[in-house]
């Protein structure tokens, strides 16, 4: 009878008579879809991207040579730029400029990161340090870097403290903004839940608000780093001897727009890879916040 019973419970469950190998098999067939799925998406995008620059490379050779009044000086087509462009690299001139450049941002942007995600979090969770700090931050926030590169160079000279300054004071204000505004707006229910369990100040602000507020602090890193390199120009315009905003700048001087066109392009190229390694490594090192 016992037999009879379990042999009835077997044929109504369908999942019994399936061998645990077969959701295996489901499980990793999905998987490959999922991967194939990505991979097209991914190979889709660069191609779209690729097919913009050379559209964006194509109108800009055209430009000059179908308008009659352009002057092609003034406004040299790619054809033109690549010699120049090729000069740059094999003499190692392009590559020293972006690396001293690179060099500026990141510690400039490194001492802003520290200092805005420290403020951030004080500002946002004790009142008193807010409504003391509130005016004098936003206030400095509405001071635009180029204004005070006079100031930077008084304080620091013309050596690289004044442009590591001037990126820091950049990069500091979104960084900050968005970490206050992650820490301001974390639920109260996680706090009190943590607080209720017996967690110090120290592991509520650790464990509990800091990886709230972490999509927010992400946000204002990724806003820092590209306004680090917008106020880079800006250091490197006065007092520099080095760098791709000084190598605009003595081209404009020598009449070389090719050269300023190179440099320009390169500030932008710049911008977009430290943009996109700084999307892969937020990927990579948090995989359950992604930001397109």
């Amino acid at each position: 009878m016992s037999a009879q019973t379990t042999s009835t419970q077997d044929s109504n469950n369908p999942d019994a008579a399936i061998d645990p190998s077969h959701w295996q098999e489901q499980e990793q067939s999905f998987l490959r879809k999922l991967n194939e799925e990505k991979r097209r998406k991914t190979i889709s995008q660069l191609t779209l991207n690729l097919l913009g620059v050379v559209l964006f490379l194509l109108l800009w050779e055209a430009t000059p040579h179908v308008i009659p009044w352009m002057n092609i000086l003034l406004f040299p087509p790619p054809s033109d730029v690549v010699g120049t462009l090729v000069e740059l690299v094999e003499s190692g001139e392009l590559l020293e400029n972006i690396a001293i450049s690179m060099q500026r941002v990141l510690l400039g942007f490194a001492i802003a990161a520290v200092l805005g995600i420290v403020a951030g979090l004080f500002t946002g969770r004790i009142a008193l340090v807010q409504h003391l700090s509130d005016p004098v931050l936003h206030g400095m926030r509405s001071i635009p870097a180029i204004a005070l590169v006079p100031l930077s160079l008084l304080w620091f000279g013309i050596g690289e403290a004044s442009k590591v300054a001037l990126i820091s004071w950049g990069a500091f204000f979104p960084i900050w903004l968005n970490t206050f505004t992650g820490v301001r707006d974390v639920p109260p229910v996680l706090v009190r839940s943590a607080k209720s369990l017996g967690a110090t100040p120290y592991q509520t602000m650790f464990n509990v608000i800091l990886p709230a507020s972490l999509p927010f602090i992400l946000v204002g890193l990724r806003q820092g780093i590209g306004i680090a390199l917008i106020v880079l120009v800006a250091a490197e315009l006065a007092g520099a001897s080095s760098g791709v905003g000084y190598m605009v700048a003595t081209s404009h001087q020598l009449f070389r727009v090719d050269i300023m066109f190179i440099g320009i392009a390169t500030l932008g190229f710049l911008g977009y890879m430290v943009d996109r390694l700084f999307t892969f490594l937020q990927s990579r090192i948090f995989p359950w916040y992604s930001s397109k």
